[in-house]
């Protein structure tokens, strides 16, 4: 066992922690990516797949942490603990799925039943005002960054560190450039930017609504009213930390002691504040308690068969269910629907929004995202 062993694993003990999370995040209708009649939620099948889910879980974990620990660089620890964590996880995801799925087809459990898709026009004409208040920190720390960097900027050395070592020791310098000096503010930026425009679209995005729920527009409006907040709570905390290593840069603050600390502190809490919520308000809001809500009326439309569902003044129940769409969902994870006009969907298992890949759009999307994946550890030069 190495001396960095134990931060090793981490990363992988932390995706075993969320992986046994996930299953009680996910709304009663929606199963290890499987629709399902609300009243199936709780049939044994299902909580079978549940207990083989979290078994296989812990299993995982302990053999990737295991693994981890024995081996001999920390770097190589750390990607076969991950990996393994990663595999494993899927595969009990996988295997839990395959259960409720042979179940649900042998069980015809949506023969005979109104299938119905929901819609409320009012989360259209009278949408959740977006949390623009909730950007000011993220602007205040990168104008912030950008200003103390104009002002040291004409006394920097010319040479500048461009990469530091775990321990905060210099390892490689650069020559004195606007890019060097302030590529850290770029970052800032453009990490920024990505995250406010993505929580902005994906707030206005495809609403998941119940059929069997009357409170579900109302869930789903605070689902992303704070996972927006959220989002955007963790824009700041990047911009934090790249503050804190601009400043490193700068060479006015030490980058060793206690400093390799503060440099992910503000990534930590800001995840770890995101975690809390997740659990708290579940995917679509499907956690949260709606208590003196009246059922939505008007505003509600039901319709049947393919698309999106249509019409108004209808409500919910007279035995409908939500329409059996797992065709569009491939292993109940990626989501293929050319007749979706909607570029963002929520993910039928985890928390969060995953993107319809039969949309053309979103080629030009993934490619933005990996240019800027590409360009922000040129632009922070490796800090």
């Amino acid at each position: 066992m190495h001396a960095n062993a134990v931060p090793a694993v981490l990363p992988a003990l932390l995706i075993g922690f969320l992986s046994l999370l996930t299953p009680l995040l996910t709304p009663r209708t929606v199963q290890f990516g499987v629709r399902l009649p609300a009243e199936r939620a709780g049939d044994p099948v299902v909580a079978h797949a549940r207990r083989t889910y979290w078994t296989g879980i812990g299993a995982v974990t302990a053999v990737a942490v295991s693994a981890g620990l024995f081996v001999r660089s920390a770097g190589a620890a750390a990607i076969v603990a991950d990996l393994v964590e990663l595999v494993g996880s899927v595969a009990a995801y996988l295997l839990a799925r395959s259960h409720v799925a042979d179940a649900k087809r042998d069980g015809h459990w949506f023969e005979g039943r109104r299938q119905v898709t929901v819609t409320d026009t009012t989360l259209r004409t009278r949408p959740e005002p977006f949390p623009w208040l909730w950007t000011l920190p993220a602007v205040a720390i990168t104008v912030g960054t950008a200003v103390v960097g104009a002002v040291r900027y004409p006394h920097l050395p010319p040479r500048l560190v461009s990469h530091y070592d775990a321990g905060g020791h210099p390892t490689s310098y650069t020559d004195k450039t606007f890019v060097s000096a302030f590529g850290l503010v770029m970052v800032q930026i453009a990490v920024s930017a990505l995250i406010v425009v993505l929580s902005r679209v994906t707030a206005r995005g495809k609403a998941e609504l119940d059929a069997q729920d009357p409170h579900a527009a109302e869930r789903h409006r605070r689902f992303v009213t704070a996972m927006a907040r959220c989002l955007l709570v963790l824009a700041a905390a990047a911009d934090l930390t790249m503050f804190f290593a601009a400043l490193a840069t700068w060479n006015l603050v030490g980058s060793t002691g206690f400093f390799p600390v503060l440099l992910i502190a503000p990534i930590v809490l800001a995840t770890a504040g995101l975690v809390v919520v997740t659990v708290r308000v579940g995917q679509g809001g499907s956690r949260l308690r709606v208590e003196g809500a009246e059922a939505v009326g008007s505003g509600i439309g039901l319709g049947t068969g393919s698309g999106n569902g249509s019409g108004a003044g209808n409500r919910t129940g007279n035995g409908a269910v939500n329409r059996d769409d797992d065709s569009f969902w491939k292993l109940g994870m990626v989501y293929v629907n050319r007749e979706d006009p909607a570029v963002f969907v929520q993910k039928r298992f985890g928390v969060g929004w995953t993107v319809n890949f039969g949309r053309p759009a979103v080629v030009g999307l993934l490619v933005g995202i990996l240019a800027i994946a590409v360009l922000v550890p040129v632009l922070a030069g490796s800090h």
